[in-house]
C-alpha cells in the first residue's frame, strides 16, 4: 500500500474526531476564530516549522522537507461555514442556529491537518517546502484567496493545489481530475431602470420602466444562444425583478438582479460586454434611462495540463490507476482558489472527491441543510493532497 495512504488510514479516527468538532461549531467567513485556534493548535502539535497568519483568521502552516532546499508547493483548504440551518439530525450537528458546514469545509479543513500531520512524519522522505493553507471566508465574494495573496506569503509557492468534496451516489474515495475548465468564473449584475410614471390608460405619456426590465431579461437570455460559441458554455439568469406599486400606475423605476457565470475569461468578457450593448439598446427604444453595474466575482478555473499530468502519472505509479479518474464535465459551481492561479500567475490544480453520503440517508447537494458525507472519503482525500505535493517535490 502507498505509504501516504497507510499513514491516512492510520490517523483516519484522529481527522474524523477533529471534523466532527469543527462541524459541531461552524463560523461564517471572516468570523473563524475558534477554527482557526483549533488549526493553530494541531499545527504545533505536529511540529510544523513555522505558523504564519495572512489574515486575521487565516492559517499558513509551513513545513520543510529534510532533503534540503527545492520547490514550494501550496496546498489550499477552505474555511466557512454557511448561514444555512442544519437539518441531517447527525450526532454532531451543528450547535450554532442558522449556521452549518454545508459544503464540506471541515471536511476540508480536517483532511489537511492530516495533510500536515503526515508531511511532518515524511520530512526525512522529500526536499523543499509544502505551505498548508487555511483560507477564510471563501464562501462570501469577494473571498479570502485574494487578501492571501496580497499578504505576500504564497510568493514563493510554485504550485498549488485545492480539493473539494462532492456528495455521490457511490464512488466514495475516488478522486475525479480535469484538464482546463474545472469550474466558472462567478459576478452580479444589477440593473436599474429609470422611467417614467403616468396612469395606466395613458402608456404613451410613459416610458415603463417594467416593459424595459421585461425586454431586458428576454435579451439578456439570449446571449448563451446568439452570442456564445455553441461549444462554450455562458449562464446568465436574471433571478430577480422589482418594480411597480398599483395596477393602475405605470412603474418609473425596476431592478434586476443576474449572475454570470463561464468556463473561459474569453466568454465571460463576451456576456459582460453584451449586457452593456443591450443595455444601451433598451435605454434607445425604451426612453427609459438604464444603470448596469456588473460586479466581477471569482475567475474561472483552469486546471493546468501539466500538472495534472504530473499527479495523475504519480496517483497510478503510487496507489495504482483506479484511485483517480477523469472528470467529464466542469463542476458548475464557481471556486476563489482560481485566485491562486490568476493573480499570481503560478499553475494551479483543483481535484474533486467523490465523498458519498451518511449510509441510510438520501444523496443531498452541496448547500442544502441536508447535506452529508461519508467520512470514510477523507482517507482518499489526504492520500490525494499529500501525494500531489510529493509529485511535484520529487521533480
Amino acid at each position: 500500500m502507498n505509504k501516504v495512504l497507510n499513514e491516512a488510514i492510520s490517523i483516519f479516527d484522529d481527522v474524523v474526531e477533529i471534523r466532527r468538532d469543527i462541524h459541531s461549531h461552524p463560523e461564517q467567513g471572516n468570523k473563524e476564530f475558534r477554527t482557526s485556534g483549533i488549526i493553530k493548535k494541531k499545527l504545533s502539535e505536529y511540529g510544523v516549522d513555522e505558523i504564519l497568519s495572512p489574515t486575521e483568521t487565516g492559517v499558513i502552516g509551513v513545513i520543510k522537507g529534510k532533503k534540503g532546499e527545492g520547490k514550494t508547493v501550496g496546498l489550499r483548504c477552505d474555511m466557512d461555514a454557511l448561514p444555512v440551518e442544519e437539518e441531517t439530525n447527525l450526532p454532531f450537528s451543528s450547535q450554532v442556529k442558522g449556521e452549518m458546514h454545508a459544503c464540506g469545509h471541515d471536511m476540508h479543513m480536517a483532511m489537511m491537518l492530516g495533510n500536515a500531520r503526515i508531511l511532518c512524519k515524511m520530512r526525512d522522505d522529500f526536499a523543499g517546502t509544502v505551505k498548508l493553507i487555511f483560507e477564510p471566508s471563501e464562501e462570501i465574494q469577494p473571498g479570502g484567496a485574494r487578501k492571501i495573496i496580497d499578504s505576500g506569503m504564497v510568493d514563493d509557492v510554485d504550485a498549488f493545489f485545492g480539493l473539494h468534496v462532492n456528495p455521490t451516489k457511490n464512488d466514495v474515495g475516488k478522486i475525479c481530475l480535469r484538464k482546463g475548465s474545472s469550474a466558472t468564473s462567478a459576478d452580479e449584475v444589477y440593473i436599474k431602470v429609470h422611467g417614467k410614471s403616468g396612469h395606466g390608460s395613458t402608456p404613451h405619456k410613459a416610458n415603463d420602466a417594467i416593459l424595459a426590465a421585461c425586454q431586458l431579461n428576454v435579451l439578456l437570455g439570449q446571449i448563451q444562444s446568439r452570442n456564445i460559441d455553441p461549444l462554450e458554455t455562458c449562464i446568465l439568469t436574471v433571478n430577480v425583478i422589482e418594480g411597480g406599486i398599483k395596477s393602475n400606475v405605470i412603474a418609473d423605476t425596476c431592478n434586476l438582479i443576474a449572475t454570470i457565470r463561464a468556463y473561459t475569461q474569453e466568454t465571460r468578457e463576451i456576456a459582460i460586454q453584451k449586457i452593456h450593448d443591450i443595455c444601451r439598446g433598451v435605454e434607445k427604444i425604451s426612453g427609459c434611462k438604464v444603470e448596469e453595474d456588473i460586479r466581477l466575482g471569482y475567475d474561472a478555473m483552469i486546471n493546468d495540463s501539466r500538472l495534472v499530468d504530473i499527479i495523475s502519472d504519480y496517483y497510478k505509479k503510487e496507489i495504482g490507476p483506479d484511485f483517480y479518474k477523469k472528470m467529464e464535465e466542469p463542476f458548475g459551481g464557481s471556486e476563489d482558489f482560481s485566485f491562486f492561479s490568476t493573480k499570481t500567475g503560478k499553475p494551479a490544480v483543483l481535484m474533486f472527491l467523490s465523498a458519498g453520503h451518511v449510509k441510510g440517508m438520501p444523496v443531498s447537494t452541496l448547500h442544502s441543510p441536508n447535506c452529508t458525507f461519508d467520512e470514510e472519503a477523507m482517507k482518499y482525500g489526504m492520500a490525494a493532497m499529500t501525494n500531489a505535493a510529493l509529485a511535484i517535490l520529487e521533480k
